[in-house]
């Protein structure tokens, strides 16, 4: 058998090379296995919380549960324990970024049972995409797979959300339910540089739309500039914000 010349001459030339190339691949092998091994006990843990969620919690409740997967991954070197899961979650449910898991997973379901089975599978397939996906081809995923089209409710809010921004008196009272204090809203605004910037970064952030009422006429917008949903109200063919909290907001920071 043929040897390498150009090989031999990096090894007596650095004679430690052979070692630090065999430790490094031995190294990077074993980190591999142990994380491998980490994030399949991850999922096993998932999987008999979510399937027994009574043997960890004295309610089994979907609050409870949650809080239970919160504390452990806090506690150890999980897969979700970083922003980059709350974000997947939020992208791939239509949601502002800034919000948790946590929260945007009960919003998304109708009780406790719907919710347990939504995070098991929504952590499942996060653990399983991170190690083929890089960061930015998670989010992308998460986009694409929600699938989910902004309603007349939604580009009604947007319109709104802007207005709020230039203190635009005559949009904000044609979009709002009647209230009282509502001049609040139009009497404080941003420079028309600074409402253009944060315009522009309110316009890229996906806006929730859910329905409260059987009839439809009656929904949440969850929005990244508020702490807190806004109802809307379906009146003679028109939404309209119910601005009841954004002016109870404003009345507080005065």
């Amino acid at each position: 058998m043929k040897k390498n010349k150009t090989s031999l001459l990096w090894y007596k030339t650095i004679p430690n090379l052979g070692g630090l190339v065999l430790f490094r691949e031995t190294y990077n092998k074993v980190r591999h296995n142990y994380k491998m091994q980490k994030e399949s006990s991850f999922v096993e843990f998932i999987q008999h919380i979510c399937a027994r969620p009574k043997m960890y919690t004295l309610g089994g409740t979907y609050n409870e549960t949650a809080a239970f997967v919160v504390g452990f991954s806090a506690g150890s070197v999980s897969p979700i324990n970083d922003r980059s899961f709350d974000s997947f979650v939020c992208l791939k449910n239509s949601f502002p970024t800034n919000y948790v898991w946590t929260y945007v997973i009960k919003k998304c379901a109708k009780d406790d049972n719907e919710a347990i089975l939504l995070m098991q599978n929504t952590i499942l397939e996060f653990i399983e995409l991170k190690d083929k996906m890089t960061e930015e081809e998670l989010m992308r995923f998460a986009i694409e797979s929600s699938k989910s089209e902004e309603g007349e409710a939604g580009k009604t809010f947007r319109k709104f959300d802007s207005a709020l921004l230039t203190g635009d008196k005559e949009v904000i009272q044609s979009l709002i339910i009647e209230s009282k204090g509502a001049e609040i809203l139009w009497s404080g605004y941003y420079p028309e540089d600074v409402a253009l910037k944060l315009n522009e970064i309110s316009s890229r952030q996906p806006i929730k739309q859910i329905p409260i009422s059987e009839d439809g006429n009656k929904v949440e917008i969850i929005s990244q500039g508020l702490p807190f949903p806004v109802e809307m109200n379906f009146i003679n063919g028109k939404w309209r914000i119910n601005a009841e909290k954004i002016i109870a907001l404003r009345m507080s920071n005065k």
